[in-house]
C-alpha cells in the first residue's frame, strides 16, 4: 500500500542579493558589474516608491491587487514594471476594444475586463489579474533568460513570450516580453528584480481559440475550428477535482520522499496556416477550404462537419495536438536544467526529433534536422530527409497528389516582430499555444508509412503521458520537483491518460534528467513493488513492426513480464543482465573486423539490440558502446486500427521493495524498414 500524507506548511530558504544596477537604454549580452552600487535593503516595492514618478499608476494597481506588500516581503521575485504611460495606453486600448464590440454590426461583444480609461474605475479583481501577469515568484537577470518563454509562470500561471531584436538606431539589443519592450532591465533589488518595460503585460484569461480568434490573419482556420466543433475541444484548463498537489509518498530508493505533481492542468496546441497561405493556394473562404479538404481526404465523405470522418474535420483534427508545446520544447534542443543539458546528452549533429499524437487519431512528427544543412536552424513537420526538394526546401512535397513534407514552423521570436503580416500574433493562451506553418499541413497514409514515420520511432516514455508535459514534470529540474523540491515525482493512479494501473500496489516514478546518467533525454520511469501497470502506444500507421524497450542495465532492476495488447510476449525479462553477458554476447564494434555486423545479428537473434548512436553516457561514452545500455526486442506485432498498449508486470519476489523497473524509452520500428537494404548502416543504428 502507498502511505501519504498532505503538506500544509512548507519553510522554504530565501536567497537575498545586495546589489542593485542602475538604468540602462537597452537589454546588452553582459551586465557592467562596475556600475553596480550596494543598496542596504531596498526591496522591488521600495524600488518603485523611489521612482514614483515614473511607476505611481503601477504601484496604484499592485496596492488595489494586493500584491505591493508581497513586493515588500523577503523572498526572490521578478517584476515587470509598466511605465504610467503604458499603463495610461492600455487603459484607453482595452476601453477602446470593449465599447467597439458593443457597437451594431459587431459579431460579439469582446470583454476584457476593463470598460474605462481611468485608473480609479478598474476592479480590484482586474488590478489583482494585471498584479500577477507582472511578477515571478524566482529572480531572473536578462542574461538567465533564454529561448522563446520566461523560464518560470508568473503569479497568474501563465508563461510569458520572448522575442529579441535591435535598435535600429543605436543597434543595441532588445529584448520584448509579451511584445513589451525592456527600457530598463536589470535593476537587481533584495528581494529580486525590476525590470522596466514599455507596455502592459496582456493578463487575458483567453483560452486557445480566443486567442486565435483575435488574430485576423488566422481568420480562414478560425473559422473551421467553429465549423467543426473542435473549439469546443481546446476549452478545459485545469482538473479542479485533482487535490493532491500537496501530498507526498516514499521516494523510489527508500530514502526519502517524492511530491506528487502539484497539478493537473490541461493543454494544447494548434498548428495554424495562415490566411496568406491559404490565399497562395486559392483558398479564400471555409468553402474554399472545405472543397480542397475533399480532394486532400477523400475517404472522408460524411457531410456533417462535426464528425471525425468528414473531410474538414480530419484537416483541422491533425492541427491540434493534447499537449501545451513551447518552441523551445517542441523537440529536446537547448535543453538547459541544472544538473542536465542537452547538447552534452545528445550528439551534436543527430537530428533532435519528437512524434505527438494529434486529435485525428495519427502521428504528426516534429524534428529539428540538425544533419541536414538545409534546415539546421528550423523546426519542422513531418520531416523526411528524402524527400527534400534541393531547389526549394521549403516546398517539398511527395507522391502525385503532392502532398507537402518538410513543412516548417515559424519562429514566434520572428513572427512578434512582423506586425504587418501577423498583427497582434500571440503564441501563449491560457491552456495552450499557437504556432504558424509555412505550408498546408496533410495527413496522407502513403506518405507516412512509406516516408516521414517508416523509421525507427523513438518515444521516451514520459512523453506517452500528456499531463507529464501539460503540468512540467517531464523535464523537470532536479531538485525542483513538486511542493518538497525533490529530484523525482511520485505518479498516483489515476493522473495520467494513456496510462493503465492494474494493481493498487503499483509504485511510478518520474525521475528528473541527470547528466550521468545511461539515458535518452536524461530522464526515466521507475517502477516498483508489485507494479502491474500499461501505456497506450502511440497510433502509428497499420503494419507490422518490432516494438522495442530502451533501459540500463544493473544489479537494482527487476524481472519483468511484457505484454502487448494483454498477450504475453516471450518469457520474462531479466533487466540486471549486462549486454556482454554470455547468453547475449555484446562485443565492442572496436573489437570485431566488420565493426559489429555479424555481432549485431547474433544479438538479435538472441533479442536484443546495442544503444543507439545519438546519445551519450556522461557526454563522452556513446550509448552503443556501453554494454549497459540495453535495447531489448519486446515482440513483432501487426497493429492495426484502435488501440494499442503496452504491459508491464513484475515476476519477481521483491521482500523490500526496491527492485527498480526502470524503462527509458519505447522503439516501433516498421519491420519493412528493417529489411531495406539500401539505408546505410549507421541509419539504422541511430
Amino acid at each position: 500500500m502507498n502511505r501519504w500524507i498532505s503538506i500544509r506548511t512548507l519553510l522554504t530558504a530565501v536567497t537575498v542579493t545586495t546589489t542593485i544596477g542602475v538604468t540602462v537604454s537597452s537589454c546588452v549580452d553582459t551586465i557592467d558589474m562596475s556600475n553596480r552600487y550596494t543598496f542596504m535593503g531596498r526591496t522591488v516595492a521600495q524600488y518603485l516608491e523611489d521612482n514614483e514618478e515614473t511607476f505611481s499608476d503601477f504601484i496604484y494597481i499592485l496596492k488595489r491587487g494586493d500584491k505591493f506588500n508581497l513586493m515588500k516581503a523577503y523572498g526572490t521575485y521578478t517584476c515587470f514594471a509598466p511605465t504610467n504611460e503604458a499603463v495610461e495606453r492600455y487603459l484607453f486600448e482595452q476601453d477602446s476594444i470593449y465599447r467597439a464590440s458593443l457597437l451594431p454590426g459587431s459579431k460579439k461583444v469582446i470583454w476584457t475586463g476593463i470598460t474605462s480609461p481611468k485608473l480609479e474605475e478598474l476592479s480590484d479583481s482586474m488590478c489583482a489579474v494585471i498584479s500577477k501577469t507582472h511578477i515571478l515568484a524566482e529572480s531572473y537577470l536578462t542574461t538567465e533568460m533564454e529561448g522563446d518563454v520566461v523560464p518560470t509562470k508568473n503569479l497568474n500561471d501563465r508563461y510569458l513570450t520572448m522575442s529579441f531584436g535591435n535598435d535600429a538606431e543605436t543597434l543595441q539589443s532588445i529584448i520584448y516580453v509579451n511584445g513589451a519592450r525592456m527600457i530598463s532591465p536589470d535593476e537587481l533589488v533584495e528581494n529580486g528584480v525590476v525590470h522596466a518595460i514599455s507596455s502592459v503585460l496582456n493578463p487575458s484569461s483567453n483560452t486557445v481559440p480566443a486567442v486565435i480568434e483575435g488574430m485576423p490573419f488566422l481568420s480562414i482556420f478560425y473559422d473551421a475550428l467553429v465549423k467543426t466543433g473542435l473549439e469546443n475541444k481546446l476549452q478545459d484548463y485545469k482538473d479542479f477535482s485533482y487535490v493532491d498537489g500537496e501530498s507526498y509518498a516514499g521516494n523510489y530508493d527508500g530514502n526519502g520522499n517524492s511530491s506528487f505533481p502539484p497539478t493537473r492542468y490541461y493543454g494544447f496546441t494548434a498548428f495554424c496556416e495562415p490566411d496568406e497561405l491559404f490565399h497562395s493556394l486559392d483558398i479564400y473562404s471555409i468553402d474554399d477550404l472545405y472543397e480542397r479538404c475533399k480532394e486532400w481526404y477523400p475517404k472522408a465523405t460524411n457531410p456533417d462537419f462535426t464528425k471525425p470522418d468528414n473531410a474538414l474535420y480530419k484537416f483541422v483534427a491533425y492541427h491540434l495536438v493534447n499537449k501545451k508545446l513551447l518552441y523551445t520544447r517542441l523537440v529536446c534542443y537547448n535543453l538547459t536544467l541544472e544538473t542536465y543539458n542537452s547538447e552534452v546528452n545528445l550528439v551534436k549533429r543527430s537530428d533532435r526529433f519528437e512524434y505527438y499524437e494529434t486529435m485525428q487519431g495519427t502521428l504528426m512528427k516534429v524534428t529539428r534536422p540538425l544533419s541536414n544543412a538545409k534546415y539546421q536552424t528550423d523546426v519542422l513537420v513531418n520531416y523526411s530527409r528524402d524527400l527534400t526538394n534541393a531547389s526549394d526546401p521549403y516546398r517539398s512535397t511527395c507522391g502525385e497528389r503532392k502532398i507537402p513534407v518538410n513543412i516548417k514552423v515559424y519562429d514566434p521570436a520572428v513572427v512578434s516582430q512582423d506586425s504587418t503580416h501577423y498583427p497582434g500574433f500571440m503564441q501563449e493562451a491560457l491552456n495552450g499555444s499557437i504556432h504558424l506553418l509555412d505550408n498546408v499541413l496533410i495527413y496522407d497514409e502513403d506518405v507516412m508509412s512509406g516516408y516521414v514515420l517508416n523509421e525507427i520511432m523513438r518515444f521516451d516514455f514520459s512523453s506517452l503521458v500528456p499531463e507529464f508535459t501539460n503540468n512540467e514534470v517531464r523535464w523537470c529540474s532536479r531538485g525542483k520537483a513538486g511542493i518538497l523540491k525533490t529530484n523525482e515525482y511520485y505518479i498516483p493512479k489515476g493522473y495520467g491518460t494513456n496510462l493503465v494501473y492494474n494493481t493498487e500496489e503499483t509504485r511510478l516514478y518520474y525521475l528528473c534528467p541527470n547528466q550521468t546518467w545511461h539515458n535518452y533525454q536524461g530522464d526515466e520511469m521507475m517502477g516498483l513493488g508489485a507494479f502491474d501497470f500499461k501505456y497506450k502506444m502511440p497510433p502509428v500507421p497499420e503494419g507490422t513492426y518490432e516494438i522495442r524497450m530502451g533501459y540500463s542495465a544493473n544489479n537494482n532492476r527487476h524481472v519483468i513480464q511484457f505484454y502487448v495488447d494483454d498477450e504475453v510476449t516471450g518469457i520474462p525479462v531479466d533487466l540486471r543482465i549486462l549486454l556482454n553477458t554470455p547468453n547475449i554476447g555484446y562485443i565492442a564494434d572496436a573489437q570485431t573486423d566488420d565493426n559489429g555486423i555479424a555481432n549485431d545479428k547474433n544479438m538479435k537473434n538472441r533479442g536484443y539490440v546495442k544503444g543507439p548512436t545519438t546519445y551519450y553516457y556522461n557526454g563522452s561514452v556513446l550509448a552503443r558502446d556501453d554494454n549497459s545500455v540495453v535495447r531489448k526486442v519486446i515482440t513483432t506485432k501487426y497493429l492495426g486500427p484502435g488501440d494499442h498498449w503496452v504491459r508491464f508486470k513484475n515476476v519477481k519476489e521483491d521482500d523490500n521493495g526496491k527492485a527498480q523497473f526502470m524503462h527509458d524509452y519505447i522503439e516501433i520500428v516498421p519491420v519493412g524498414y528493417l529489411r531495406r537494404e539500401d539505408i546505410p548502416l549507421e541509419e539504422k543504428r541511430k
